[in-house]
Protein backbone atom coordinates (compact mmCIF):
# COMPACT_ATOMS: atom_id res chain seq x y z
CA UNK A 1 0.00 0.00 0.00
CA UNK A 2 3.02 2.20 0.71
CA UNK A 3 4.22 1.82 -2.46
CA UNK A 4 0.68 2.44 -4.00
CA UNK A 5 1.00 6.02 -1.94
CA UNK A 6 4.18 6.65 -3.08
CA UNK A 7 3.03 6.26 -6.80
CA UNK A 8 0.35 8.54 -6.57
CA UNK A 9 2.39 10.81 -4.60
CA UNK A 10 5.17 10.54 -7.34
CA UNK A 11 2.02 11.33 -10.02
CA UNK A 12 0.51 14.46 -7.88
CA UNK A 13 3.84 15.85 -7.29
CA UNK A 14 4.23 15.27 -11.64
CA UNK A 15 0.74 16.92 -11.96
CA UNK A 16 1.01 20.20 -9.89
CA UNK A 17 2.75 22.22 -12.00
CA UNK A 18 0.53 20.91 -15.43
CA UNK A 19 -2.61 21.76 -12.68
CA UNK A 20 -0.48 25.13 -11.90
CA UNK A 21 -0.22 26.02 -15.40
CA UNK A 22 -3.82 24.97 -16.41
CA UNK A 23 -4.87 27.49 -13.48
CA UNK A 24 -2.44 30.40 -14.76
CA UNK A 25 -3.59 29.92 -18.36
CA UNK A 26 -7.18 29.52 -17.09
CA UNK A 27 -6.32 33.45 -15.74
CA UNK A 28 -4.31 34.48 -18.64
CA UNK A 29 -7.13 33.01 -20.99
CA UNK A 30 -9.81 35.13 -18.84
CA UNK A 31 -8.12 38.22 -18.85
CA UNK A 32 -6.83 38.67 -22.51
CA UNK A 33 -9.70 36.42 -23.95
CA UNK A 34 -13.05 36.14 -22.11
CA UNK A 35 -12.89 39.62 -20.34
CA UNK A 36 -12.61 41.27 -23.47
CA UNK A 37 -15.00 39.06 -25.43
CA UNK A 38 -17.77 39.56 -22.92
CA UNK A 39 -17.19 43.29 -22.40
CA UNK A 40 -17.90 43.33 -26.08
CA UNK A 41 -20.78 41.10 -26.08
CA UNK A 42 -21.95 43.24 -23.33
CA UNK A 43 -21.71 46.16 -25.03
CA UNK A 44 -23.24 45.04 -28.25
CA UNK A 45 -26.33 43.71 -26.05
CA UNK A 46 -26.16 47.30 -24.91
CA UNK A 47 -26.41 48.56 -28.22
CA UNK A 48 -29.11 46.41 -29.15
CA UNK A 49 -31.35 46.96 -26.28
CA UNK A 50 -30.99 51.03 -26.76
CA UNK A 51 -31.71 50.44 -30.59
CA UNK A 52 -34.89 48.30 -29.80
CA UNK A 53 -35.87 50.74 -27.36
CA UNK A 54 -35.85 53.42 -29.28
CA UNK A 55 -37.32 52.26 -31.74
CA UNK A 56 -40.06 50.90 -29.58
CA UNK A 57 -40.39 54.41 -28.02
CA UNK A 58 -39.96 55.84 -31.88
CA UNK A 59 -42.96 53.84 -32.86
CA UNK A 60 -45.15 55.12 -30.11
CA UNK A 61 -44.35 58.69 -31.06
CA UNK A 62 -45.44 57.45 -34.67
CA UNK A 63 -48.40 55.97 -32.96
CA UNK A 64 -49.29 59.16 -31.08
CA UNK A 65 -49.00 61.02 -34.39
CA UNK A 66 -50.97 58.78 -35.96
CA UNK A 67 -53.81 59.21 -33.76
CA UNK A 68 -53.90 63.06 -33.42
CA UNK A 69 -53.61 62.74 -37.28
CA UNK A 70 -56.71 60.75 -37.18
CA UNK A 71 -58.43 62.80 -34.65
CA UNK A 72 -57.70 66.19 -36.46
CA UNK A 73 -58.92 64.67 -39.44
CA UNK A 74 -61.93 63.49 -38.16
CA UNK A 75 -62.29 67.29 -36.89
CA UNK A 76 -61.81 68.60 -40.19
CA UNK A 77 -64.39 66.30 -41.86
CA UNK A 78 -66.94 66.82 -39.37
CA UNK A 79 -66.44 70.94 -39.51
CA UNK A 80 -66.63 69.92 -43.43
CA UNK A 81 -70.27 68.59 -43.04
CA UNK A 82 -71.17 70.38 -40.75
CA UNK A 83 -70.00 73.72 -43.28
CA UNK A 84 -71.79 71.56 -45.78
CA UNK A 85 -75.04 71.09 -44.06
CA UNK A 86 -75.43 74.91 -43.21
CA UNK A 87 -75.01 75.42 -46.74
CA UNK A 88 -77.28 73.20 -47.97
CA UNK A 89 -79.76 74.97 -44.95
CA UNK A 90 -79.37 78.21 -46.05
CA UNK A 91 -80.18 77.45 -50.05
CA UNK A 92 -83.22 75.87 -48.52
CA UNK A 93 -83.70 78.56 -47.02
CA UNK A 94 -83.45 81.10 -49.38
CA UNK A 95 -85.09 78.59 -51.87
CA UNK A 96 -88.27 78.73 -49.75
CA UNK A 97 -88.02 82.48 -49.60
CA UNK A 98 -87.30 83.11 -53.31
CA UNK A 99 -90.46 80.79 -54.41
CA UNK A 100 -92.53 81.89 -51.56
CA UNK A 101 -91.46 85.73 -53.44
CA UNK A 102 -92.50 84.24 -56.56
CA UNK A 103 -95.95 82.60 -55.14
CA UNK A 104 -96.61 86.38 -54.06
CA UNK A 105 -95.54 88.10 -57.38
CA UNK A 106 -97.85 85.39 -59.09
CA UNK A 107 -100.72 86.18 -56.92
CA UNK A 108 -100.81 89.94 -57.30
CA UNK A 109 -100.17 89.41 -61.27
CA UNK A 110 -103.85 87.10 -61.14
CA UNK A 111 -104.75 89.63 -58.49
CA UNK A 112 -104.36 92.58 -61.31
CA UNK A 113 -105.02 90.25 -64.06
CA UNK A 114 -108.37 89.40 -62.64
CA UNK A 115 -109.19 93.08 -61.82
CA UNK A 116 -107.84 93.85 -65.25
CA UNK A 117 -110.59 91.20 -66.75
CA UNK A 118 -113.11 92.55 -64.55
CA UNK A 119 -112.79 95.81 -65.79
CA UNK A 120 -112.82 94.86 -69.53
CA UNK A 121 -115.63 92.56 -68.96
CA UNK A 122 -117.54 95.53 -67.35
CA UNK A 123 -116.44 97.82 -69.98
CA UNK A 124 -117.52 95.37 -73.09
CA UNK A 125 -120.82 94.46 -71.39
CA UNK A 126 -120.90 98.16 -71.01
CA UNK A 127 -120.18 98.42 -74.77
CA UNK A 128 -122.39 95.56 -75.40
CA UNK A 129 -125.12 97.19 -73.51
CA UNK A 130 -124.64 100.45 -75.41
CA UNK A 131 -124.36 98.30 -79.28
CA UNK A 132 -127.13 96.53 -78.24
CA UNK A 133 -128.98 99.12 -77.26
CA UNK A 134 -128.19 100.87 -80.51
CA UNK A 135 -129.05 98.07 -82.55
CA UNK A 136 -132.49 97.98 -81.18
CA UNK A 137 -132.78 101.22 -81.49
CA UNK A 138 -131.61 101.13 -84.95
CA UNK A 139 -133.83 97.91 -86.15
CA UNK A 140 -136.69 99.98 -84.31
CA UNK A 141 -136.12 102.79 -86.38
CA UNK A 142 -136.03 100.33 -89.59
CA UNK A 143 -138.92 98.55 -88.58
CA UNK A 144 -141.14 102.13 -88.02
CA UNK A 145 -139.95 103.62 -91.18
CA UNK A 146 -140.61 100.35 -93.23
CA UNK A 147 -143.85 100.32 -91.67
CA UNK A 148 -144.40 103.71 -92.54
CA UNK A 149 -143.24 103.85 -96.03
CA UNK A 150 -145.06 100.64 -96.99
Amino acid sequence: MEKILQDLQGIIVRALPTFFIVVLLYFVLKSLIFRPIEQVLEERRKRTLGAIEASEATLKEVERKSAEYETALSAARSEIYQGVENNREALIAEQAKSLEQARAKASELVAAAKSEIETETAQARAGLAAEAERLADEIAGRILSGRTSA
